[in-house]
């Protein structure tokens, strides 16, 4: 989004496409269109399901060959001059089949570490699921990276270690809104000093939820400010539950302390803002897994998982980042460097030029 607002401002014209609720929130701003999901994920007991995720996509693998046309087709009605994927392989070759530059924005250039220690059959699967991704890699211009540049890289074990990918890879820094370069007013009806808690709508995110509820009282200085689906009759007087927040920035951007799961947008948002932070990843996803080790090697956040959670260790944790400087100075050192990497405009310009190549003619 942060990108083609960036593209629209320099006269470009704009098509997206999605579904679900992030096709709901781009028709706001763009004009955008529905297109049909390649994969679900899917969990299973609190922990992301590779061997689920793959028996439930394989229709979207028999209609692989009808989604490519769609979006073929859909490229040739917008009449596009340049194609941009977030790792959706079949935008790359419907993109391909009509000879337009394609741009790959995306923070996991490999999926190795997904199948690594499978069975032989997921391991199977997951090869050939891994040549699909370096045949787009291949047919891509280039493949950009919204992230930090080595060795400051947060999904550094994301990304492909094969030089016919790593050649093509260029690291631009965090992708965020452009409203983060501008001060934002303290967003109304919550109290400063205040600590942000996002939580993701699943089941296995309710232990958090509930330490939380759990250990706010000890922290009477502070209030907490939770985004979460869930319910509970036991809200602390220094605790505010948000059913949804669909831009959480603003909030964000005034919080002491982020509590988030380690989706790497987000991890971008952080760092871009500032933010010391507690992240808990998602048990079995290992994006995650790679995202919060890499932030807490960074310097600039703790870290827990869901197999030691317990409130004492959460209270803990909060009480280390909000006293212990080291955090805050680390923080703001990598906010300084993402605001001047300009990663939206980086991105856009790139994707003017070689759209240009198409306009010349």
């Amino acid at each position: 989004m942060a990108i083609a607002m960036t593209l629209k401002n320099a006269g470009a014209c704009v098509l997206m496409g999605s579904y679900g609720y992030v096709l709901d929130r781009l028709k706001k701003n763009f004009d955008a269109i529905e297109i049909e999901k390649e994969f679900e994920m899917t969990a299973k007991e609190g922990s992301f399901d590779l061997k689920a995720t793959i028996s439930q996509s394989r229709n979207s693998v028999f209609h692989y060959s009808r989604i490519i046309s769609q979006e073929k087709k859909i490229m040739e009605d917008f009449s596009a001059t340049c194609v941009v994927a977030d790792g959706r392989s079949a935008s790359v070759f419907a993109a391909f089949k009509l000879g337009l530059p394609c741009i790959i924005i995306s923070n996991q250039t490999s999926i190795e570490s997904f199948f690594k220690e499978s069975k032989f059959l997921l391991n199977l699967v997951g090869k050939s699921v891994d040549l699909t991704l370096k045949t787009t890699m291949a047919l891509a211009e280039e493949v950009l990276i919204p992230d930090f540049a080595p060795p400051h890289t947060v999904c550094l074990n994301m990304l492909s270690k094969s030089p016919h990918v790593m050649k093509k890879q260029r690291f631009i820094g965090p992708v965020v809104s452009a409203k983060y370069e501008n001060e934002q007013p303290v967003p109304s009806g919550i109290k400063s000093p205040f600590i942000l808690t996002i939580l993701s709508g699943h089941s296995f995110s309710r232990p958090i939820f509930d330490g939380i509820l759990n250990i706010a009282d000890r922290f009477p200085g502070i209030n907490f400010l939770v985004f979460a689906k869930f319910k509970s009759d036991y809200i602390q007087k220094n605790t505010t539950v948000v059913g949804f927040c669909e831009d959480p920035s603003p909030y964000m951007a005034e919080a002491q302390l982020v509590i988030a799961q380690a989706g790497h947008s987000t991890a971008m948002e952080i760092l871009t803002l500032g933010k010391p932070a507690l992240i808990i990843p998602i048990k079995g996803q290992v994006e995650q897994e790679y995202n919060a080790k890499r932030m807490k090697e960074l310097g600039m956040c703790e870290t827990l998982d869901f197999e030691s959670f317990n409130g004492e260790g959460l209270y803990e944790k909060i009480n280390v980042l909000l006293n212990e400087k080291r955090f805050k100075e680390k923080a703001r050192q990598y906010s300084e460097n993402a605001r001047d990497m300009k990663g939206s405009q980086i991105a856009a310009d790139i994707i003017l030029e070689l759209s240009k190549r198409i306009q010349c003619y």
